[in-house]
């Protein structure tokens, strides 16, 4: 730290005052002292004021470098190995001033399995910091491997508004403005742990041990983090209005972050209003827990835009997915109860109840493309590894030529006949939705036991109603607003129509009326209209409408 002491000036003054100068007054120098420098002013009351984050811990303050109109955090200020174990607010700053991470901003203490046994106790809601993120803050980070996590215990509260979202991207695009679609993986992007449930976890690895809460410790991807527990009603704090930007990053093979990770996240989280943009790996993924998701976006993500699996079970409504042209991107949904080598049948299983989802693909293959993707073709709903999932009122469709796409909803009996079995069984289901591309629903994989299962006659059989598969000559169907000259489409028309103008009759299913909870391995169960605590009756299927156009103003790339 550098001190200016106006010395002489305030010998003068006293000289002067000596001397009965008792009309002179001499404004006494003031020292205005931050992490960054000390500046003295004299014939002035208005100090320095340094605008970047700060934070005091052990007595000592922390705060970031302002410089023009954006601040700078080294490695003192955050890092992997300094994690903030303090409340921390980052605030907006004025002139669009960015917030630069130099290293990753890991929120709270990570306590893993050693030091769990040894005593040391798991941090559960509340009992961590918060992060707070204001409305309008810009936050980006130098390199990929640097991420944002949340530690159990620990919040991250980022609201924005529609006309002032959250911004986390790379350095790139915030401070250079220099990115593209095609410059995925600036930075990691950001990960929550939670001590929710996750059937990589055994039911006695859940229960109260001799000196903690509880005994399930699974570590995540990236860097080593631990998340997992027996609470899947915590609250990890709310992602709102929230732009997730240039994320993922691959640390090894099937170690890789993605736009947002939440894992082991517990239904009092909020998630709404938050998109994925260009993300290296997937845009969003859920690793067990119960945290439910409304009007969520993922355009261009490398591989799956929606990720599921190791027993998550929770809602979303109000989901979008867009491959535009050239750019490779894998799944529109990727779906399992368990990870490959692990049996399908590992409880708790794994349910999706999703609706008003539309997934608009591109045709892609993998690794071909202006941006290609090495995850796979661009598709659209895989469900396998045991995965149940209830599906209504949403669209896939493809936004080339006559609709040319690859697999529209794919089953697979991964490692077993659990998957297909579910749907036979009825807790599998599908309601009011509506499939276009020269490609369609299939199985690529069916067990030995459900031989006889046909996907498109499955579609059609109750308890599944009111879904339409077009293909040949009803393509191109008139689904979304402009497809036809538009890669990025994705409002729901009024009147929707194949190509020869033949009504495609897709009534909206209410899915307000589903129940709050439900037993993974049963039927849906339904209650009084209205009586859900996310749904909401909608007025059309897909996520958006014309006359329900929730996506613009607050998102990149449509």
């Amino acid at each position: 730290m550098k001190l200016k002491n106006l010395f002489a000036l305030n010998l003068m003054a006293a000289t002067l005052a000596a001397c009965g100068g008792g009309d002179i007054n001499v404004n006494p120098s003031t020292t205005v002292t931050d992490s960054n420098n000390t500046t003295n002013t004299n014939n002035a009351p208005v100090a320095v004021v340094n605008p970047c984050a700060k934070y005091t811990k052990d007595g000592q303050e922390f705060q970031g470098i302002h410089s023009g109109n954006n601040c700078t955090y080294g490695a003192t200020f955050a890092s992997s190995s300094n994690q903030v174990t303090v409340n921390l607010f980052i605030p907006e700053l004025a002139n669009n001033g960015v917030h630069l991470f130099q290293g990753a901003l890991f929120i709270g203490e990570d306590v893993d399995s050693n030091a769990a046994l040894s005593g040391k106790p798991i941090p559960q809601e509340g009992q961590g910091p918060t992060l707070t993120v204001a409305a309008g803050a810009k936050i980006a980070f130098e390199r990929g491997e640097d991420y944002v996590r949340i530690a159990r215990g620990s919040k991250i509260v980022a609201e924005g508004t529609a006309a002032k979202p959250v911004v986390f991207s790379g350095k790139k695009d915030l401070i250079d403005n220099a990115a593209t679609i095609a410059d995925r993986g600036l930075w990691g992007g950001i990960q929550i742990n939670g001590n929710g449930i996750t059937n990589k976890c055994t039911d006695a690895q859940r229960l109260a041990t001799a000196n903690n809460v509880h005994g399930c410790h699974i570590i995540s991807e990236g860097l080593p983090g631990t998340y997992g527990g027996a609470n899947n009603g915590e609250s990890s704090g709310t992602l709102k209005y929230v732009q997730i930007k240039h994320a993922g990053y691959k640390v090894v093979e099937g170690n890789e972050l993605n736009a947002l990770t939440l894992n082991g996240v517990g239904s009092k989280t909020t998630i709404d209003y938050v998109q994925a943009y260009s993300a290296q790996d997937d845009g969003f993924e859920w690793f067990g827990g119960a945290v439910s998701a409304k009007h969520i976006v993922a355009v261009g993500t490398s591989d799956d835009s929606f990720d599921f699996t190791d027993g998550y079970q929770g809602n979303i409504q109000f989901a979008l997915s867009v491959h535009p042209t050239g750019v490779g991107g894998n799944n529109c949904v990727e779906a399992d109860n368990t990870g490959l080598n692990r049996a399908d049948d590992r409880t708790p299983l794994t349910k999706l109840r999703i609706s008003n989802l539309t997934c608009v693909t591109n045709n892609l293959a993998k690794n071909s493309g202006t941006t290609p993707s090495p995850d796979g073709d661009s598709s659209g709903l895989l469900v396998r590894e045991g995965m149940l999932i209830e599906l209504y009122n949403s669209i896939v469709t493809s936004n080339q030529t006559g609709m040319a796409s690859k697999t529209l909803f794919n089953f697979h009996d991964t490692e077993g006949p659990q998957t297909i079995k579910a749907a036979t069984d009825g807790w599998t289901v599908a309601k009011s939705n509506v499939f276009a591309g020269t490609t369609g629903v299939t199985a690529t994989k069916v067990d030995p036991s459900n031989s006889t299962f046909v996907v498109a006659t499955w579609f059609a059989t109750a308890p599944n109603t009111n879904n339409t598969i077009v293909t040949g000559t009803g393509l191109a169907a008139n689904l979304l607003k402009d497809l036809a000259t538009n890669d990025k489409a994705h409002l729901t028309l009024a009147t929707l129509t194949d190509a020869a103008s033949g009504a495609i009759t897709a009534p909206v299913y209410n899915v307000s009326m589903l129940s709050n909870s439900f037993t993974a391995g049963a039927v849906p169960a339904t209650g009084a209209v209205g009586s859900s605590n996310l749904f909401t009756n909608p007025t059309h299927i897909g996520a958006a409408s014309e006359t329900n156009n929730w996506v613009s103003g607050w998102t990149v790339g449509l």
